[in-house]
């Protein structure tokens, strides 16, 4: 796909025509702008899964929501509350020894504007995946983070797009 030369136009001419099922979305200053993404509440034990886990959303917000995160107050307000965090065995090899992991993640996530009201909330949002581990201490540590950070990414996609979702939601409701 090419995204300049005689491709661009006619995508521009598309998302332009009305009743096509594409509608250009706003962000104006009676609208939405800012996103104060608050730090991810969890147990001491998931700290550093719950800093990553603000980071991942902090990074979907910036990569195409329309909204600017903004550290205190904002137009809207995005809390998390990790809930838990578990591994447990899914395989083990003929010598008895672990060979692949899963991982569950459950977390809460509520969108509130500047008066308070819920606009948007995800309770009890679980997400699990699987990952072989290597025999190397080291390398074990490097593909968990790798793995945990991808799922983190994959939950701030839908955090993220379902908001853009509620706010497009709540400006046609206006």
């Amino acid at each position: 796909m090419r995204l300049f030369g005689a491709t661009m136009p006619l995508l521009a001419i598309v998302l332009a025509t009305p009743g096509c099922g594409y509608k250009w979305v706003a962000w104006s200053a009676e609208g939405y702008e800012t996103l104060s993404i608050e730090k991810v509440s969890a147990a001491p034990q998931t700290r550093q899964l719950s800093i990553r886990m603000r980071d991942a959303l902090v990074a979907r917000c910036l990569a195409g929501s329309g909204l600017q995160p903004v550290e205190g107050n904002g137009d809207l307000t995005l809390t998390t509350a990790l809930r838990a965090y578990r591994e447990s065995v899914a395989a083990t090899g003929v010598d008895g020894r672990t060979e692949r992991l899963q991982f569950a993640i459950a977390a809460d996530f509520v969108l509130k504007d500047r008066q308070g009201k819920e606009l948007w909330s995800l309770k009890n949002y679980q997400y699990s995946d699987q990952y072989d581990i290597s025999t190397s201490q080291e390398e074990y540590r490097n593909e968990t983070v790798f793995v945990q950070d991808n799922a983190l990414r994959t939950i701030a996609d839908l955090v993220i797009t379902n908001i853009s979702l509620a706010i497009a939601e709540a400006e046609r409701a206006q």
